[in-house]
């Protein structure tokens, strides 16, 4: 009987603890996506009138972002055809995602405009960029009637372009499926490993290891991390692993940013690329734009973030980077998300882990167990 009680007594103090981290990561949620600033109250009239006088935008970002160049054209001309514009849009390589948010912020702290009039980045660095209060407020769902409540990630701040799924690739012609990795916990599992032990690669990278550490918590991150390691040849950069992998030059990579998307571009080239979806629900990343304060053609700025979650931008990026939103109807990913029955992460969950700053140890531990 005494046994009985103590159990049920631990049951209800982990229920307890169980509702109130529950409650804890939805007031962080709340305090982060709470308005800083009143939304901007302009119309759509009054934004394209706007963005006549501005005639240009620049936007700083990696050099094959929405497909390069060529496809950065045809987004102007469907940009300039939905707006009845005339205007001139400039996309200029520049550093990484985290990098060109760092320079806003430093810009903004400096007083100079934004070198970028628009932000592509995930969750962690526009939690920063918001933080800061250094995100143009506009209630894109109430101006854009394509744009969902939903598409704003950071309600008022940010809206959703591209949805990438994270997980496992494989070179189907050197594995086959059967033998195949399905899960992130297969990769370890000694009853399967020995077909990739030694031809495995590993991102060199935290992050992924940090959101699957909010599937299963810290301690069962680091003790993969610890049965993975041994297992691996090497690391490699995401965007460089889906031709080593096709090549057979590694049979598995543990983790990519970009696993599906990465599929679809390499077998339309007759690659033999698997990626697999390794985890329920699936590690995503929610990539949005968002407009700097001190962008210096805030008009055009705001009514490019809306565009490129219409129908139209999102044909021309899937055509040229087979990516897309799973919020936009009709998309690949939208169609791929729902056929296969896919939960994602919460993008919540995500910019909750981003606010309270946890976790910072955890990272700089992981950190170091990866380094070479």
């Amino acid at each position: 009987m005494l046994a009985s009680n103590t159990n049920k007594t631990k049951e209800r103090q982990i229920a307890r603890q169980s509702v109130l981290k529950s409650c804890w990561s939805a007031a962080a949620v709340a305090a982060l996506l709470v308005s800083h600033a009143p939304v901007d109250a302009q119309t759509l009239s009054e934004l394209i009138a706007g963005a006549k006088i501005e005639s240009e935008m620049s936007f700083v970002a990696g050099p094959t972002t929405f497909g390069g160049r060529q496809a950065f054209a045809e987004l102007q001309a469907a940009f300039n055809k939905k707006f009845s514009l005339n205007a001139r849009l400039n996309l200029t390589a520049g550093p990484s995602m985290p990098a060109m948010a760092a320079r806003i912020i430093t810009e903004a702290k400096a007083g100079r405009k934004s070198s970028t009039d628009i932000h592509l980045g995930p969750p962690a660095t526009h939690a920063e960029l918001h933080n800061g209060r250094l995100l143009e407020r506009v209630n894109y769902s109430r101006i854009f009637p394509w744009v969902t409540k939903e598409m704003e990630i950071l309600p008022g701040d940010t809206v959703l372009v591209y949805t990438s799924l994270q997980g496992i690739l494989y070179n189907s012609n050197l594995l086959p499926r059967d033998k195949a990795p399905k899960t992130y916990e297969d990769l370890v599992d000694p009853r399967l490993s020995r077909s990739w032990e030694g031809k495995m690669a590993i991102p060199p990278y935290s992050s992924w290891l940090v959101e699957l550490s909010l599937l299963w918590g810290e301690k069962k991150v680091l003790d993969y991390l610890h049965k993975l390691l041994p297992l691996s040849a090497g690391q490699v950069r995401y965007g460089e692993i889906e031709e080593r992998v096709s090549s057979g030059e590694f049979l598995v990579m543990a983790n990519s940013g970009s696993a599906v998307e990465g599929m679809w571009e390499w077998q339309a080239k007759g690659a033999p690329l698997v990626g697999v979806t390794a985890s329920d629900p699936v590690l995503t990343s929610y990539f949005q734009l968002g407009v700097p304060k001190n962008s210096a053609h805030p008009n055009l700025a705001k009514l490019f973030v809306a565009f490129m979650a219409s129908p139209e931008a999102q044909r021309i990026v899937d055509k040229y980077e087979k990516r897309s939103s799973h919020l936009v109807e009709g998309t690949r990913m939208a169609k791929y998300v729902k056929e296969n029955r896919l939960k994602l992460q919460s993008a919540s969950d995500l910019i909750a882990s981003f606010h309270e700053g946890k976790g910072l140890e955890f990272r700089a531990e992981l950190t170091n167990m990866l380094k070479p």
